[in-house]
Formats: C-alpha cells, sequence, structure tokens
C-alpha cells in the first residue's frame, strides 16, 4: 500500500504542474473579460454581462456566453458582435458585424445564451488589438448593449 501512494503522489502533482502551465498559456495576452451590458432607451434590466473567454486552443479559439436577468419578458434578442479594426474607440462603421447567438428571455426577463468560436473562425482577426462593442436587439432596435471595449486577439 505504501509502495502505492509513494507512486501516485508524485503522478498527481506532476499532473497538477502540467494542467496549470496549460491553463497559463491558454490566456497567455487577452485574459478572459466578463463586460457589463446597459439597456438602451428605457429597456428594463436589472444586471446582463457577456462573458468574453479565449480559450486559444486547437478546437475553441474563444467561448462566450451572454446573460440577461430582469429583462423584457418573453422576447428573443439578436447578439451582434461589431468589431473596428482601425481604431479602439468604436468610431464610424465597424470593420465587421458578426451575429453570434439568439438570447431568449422567459417569464421573468432572465436568459442566456453563448457561442463557440473556433480556430479557423478567428483567421484574419489574429494578432490583432481591436474594439468591440456586444449588442443584443429585439427586432426593432438595439435594447442592451456594453461599452467599447478593447480585444487583443492572440
Amino acid at each position: 500500500m505504501v509502495k502505492r501512494v509513494i507512486t501516485v503522489v508524485p503522478l498527481l502533482a506532476l499532473s497538477l504542474v502540467l494542467s496549470v502551465g496549460t491553463a497559463a498559456q491558454s490566456d497567455g495576452i487577452y485574459h478572459s473579460q466578463h463586460y457589463p451590458l446597459t439597456a438602451i432607451g428605457g429597456a428594463p434590466l436589472r444586471s446582463g454581462f457577456v462573458e468574453n473567454i479565449h480559450a486559444n486552443g486547437p478546437n475553441v479559439y474563444a467561448h462566450e456566453i451572454y446573460a440577461l436577468n430582469g429583462a423584457a419578458v418573453d422576447v428573443s434578442y439578436q447578439v451582434v458582435l461589431s468589431i473596428w479594426t482601425s481604431n479602439t474607440s468604436c468610431s464610424g462603421a465597424p470593420s465587421l458585424q458578426l451575429p453570434t447567438a439568439v438570447l431568449s428571455t422567459n417569464a421573468g426577463g432572465d436568459g442566456l445564451a453563448q457561442v463557440v468560436f473556433t480556430p479557423e473562425q478567428a483567421d484574419g482577426l489574429r494578432a490583432l488589438t481591436v474594439s468591440a462593442r456586444w449588442t443584443l436587439s429585439d427586432g426593432s432596435s438595439p435594447a442592451y448593449q456594453t461599452g467599447c471595449e478593447v480585444v487583443t486577439l492572440d
């Protein structure tokens, strides 16, 4: 039994060190960010956010999570990611507008959606510092948005 413990403990320690090293490398330049959503034009909102996670892995380049709490009830919102490659102030027309997910709220005005981007989908934008804004629209007008965020794509 003692011999088995002596063998297993070093292996567990080694696997822990390797997994921590891999996690640190995955977010080497751009660290995952939590961006609050704000209401536009008096739309109801208790809280909301965009979680922008850059895994930079072989299968998942980025993972975005969108959440609303206390928003308008039973509404579907199109999430659009707007990217400006020419400036970091979100000024002028965006270089790219990308519909990412549909977030639907329930009877309490709560909703959650997500999207995963592959490394192939990020080609052409990698190694750039861009400005970005996420907007949620109900089909007729924008209801929620983040601020202008500077994102370094590694």
